[in-house]
């Protein structure tokens, strides 16, 4: 029985890896290199002779810590890129390592090796290894919007980058997928819980199950979304004429590639809008439980640069007031954001909340007045407030050289 057609293009695709894998200063045991093309040890110095045999300077290094090694200097052939594609692909590779979750992990550091081999700059080695010279912070906590524990555990980062990577596979591939979709507030018991609880009821029947029921629902992949290191799933419920559902990786418990789009009646997303699943589900929590506030222009102003707050309703009611609304059901939150405010912030709606805000804050003032005279001291500056019985320090003067 003759080989497959395939087989020589396979063992192509094993010698570039193998090539790839290869360091000039560190040696990498041939052992390594088999599980990671998963052959045998033998075909592994089989393919090494070859390559050998093609030109590739490949050495050995003795000892317990030696291995194999590119000679030094050795480049692969040019891929057709300029300098600044080059550089800009090995910086565009290290901003995709700073996300938690990556989906094509390895794919992507194989690509980065290959870019790094051919590359023809002065000093190659800051492409092979860009994480010497280029940090990328992750993203930041947001200690204002808190994310709610979800009900059950959760997936590990691994399989939340696998769930993307079969999603949009999927999506290039022209075909459906199955998927379990789990929802954090199926058990709600908090009041904002609640709240978001109802939301996620109007969705539910089209995306999720019964917590741990492992139902899985078709979908016609359309998109996905990168936010604050977590990736969102934008697809089209196979079985209600809605729009897109916007499904959170990292609720998702399965995943699997279906049978074909109907590519002819495809619904279309538009990728360009900002946050669009944030902005469909604040009009679902402003229907559910809306709070009002009346705060100035410049507060809304404020309010309409935070990524959460941006997505509420403003209205201007003149005499630079402005009305701002959004879904809340949860009084803390609402009594933290008007205290960070302060005047002159006035919450309008739920009315019921209006007297328990007035004594939470008249309690939060008790603890900034004087115990001597009952009120608040002095300010020796209106951003640097004086140590009790001294005087403040005069502001020094800022130098306005360069």
């Amino acid at each position: 029985m003759g080989q497959p057609a395939s087989a020589p293009s396979l063992s192509l695709e094993r010698l570039l890896t193998l090539v790839l894998a290869l360091d000039e200063n560190r040696p990498t045991a041939a052992s390594a290199l088999a599980r990671r093309a998963g052959v045998s040890l033998r075909t592994i110095y089989r393919d090494v002779r070859r390559l050998q045999e093609a030109g590739v300077p490949i050495v050995s290094e003795p000892g317990r810590a030696g291995g194999l090694l590119l000679a030094p200097g050795f480049r692969l052939a040019p891929l057709g890129l300029t300098k600044g594609e080059t550089i800009a692909l090995s910086m565009a590779v290290q901003v995709l390592r700073g996300l938690p979750t990556l989906p094509f992990r390895d794919e992507l550091e194989s690509a980065a090796r290959k870019v790094a081999s051919a590359a023809r700059v002065e000093r190659p080695e800051l492409l092979s290894d860009v994480r010497s010279w280029l940090r990328i912070e992750p993203p930041a906590t947001d200690a204002f919007h808190p994310e709610r524990e979800p009900a059950g555990p959760r997936p590990a980062e691994g399989a939340i980058g696998a769930t993307v990577q079969t999603f949009v596979e999927a999506l290039v591939a022209g075909r459906r997928v199955a998927i379990d979709y789990r929802s954090p507030y199926a058990s709600a018991s908090s009041s904002a819980a609640q709240v978001a609880a109802k939301v996620a009821a109007k969705v539910a029947a089209e995306v999720a199950g019964p917590p741990g029921a492992g139902r899985l629902v078709e979908f016609d992949p359309a998109g996905v979304v990168a936010d604050r290191g977590l990736w969102y799933l934008v697809a089209f419920p196979r079985h209600t004429l809605r729009g897109a559902r916007y499904l959170r990786a990292d609720r998702v418990h399965g995943c699997r590639i279906g049978a074909p789009m109907n590519l002819e009646r495809l619904a279309r997303w538009r990728a360009g809008e900002a946050r669009p699943w944030l902005r469909e589900a604040m009009k679902l929590w402003i229907d559910a439980a809306p709070v009002v506030l009346e705060v100035s222009s410049a507060q809304a102003q404020r309010l309409a640069r935070d990524w959460y707050f941006a997505t509420g309703a403003f209205e201007s009611v003149g005499g630079e007031r402005v009305r701002f609304t959004w879904g809340e059901g949860e009084f803390e939150r609402v009594r933290e954001l008007i205290a960070w405010l302060g005047a002159p912030a006035r919450l309008v709606a739920p009315a019921a909340w209006r007297a328990p805000l007035r004594v939470a804050l008249q309690a939060h003032a008790a603890l900034h007045a004087d115990p001597e005279a009952g009120v608040p001291p002095p300010l020796a500056r209106p951003d640097l407030p004086g140590r009790p019985g001294r005087p403040a320090r005069p502001a020094r003067r800022r130098s306005t050289a360069p």
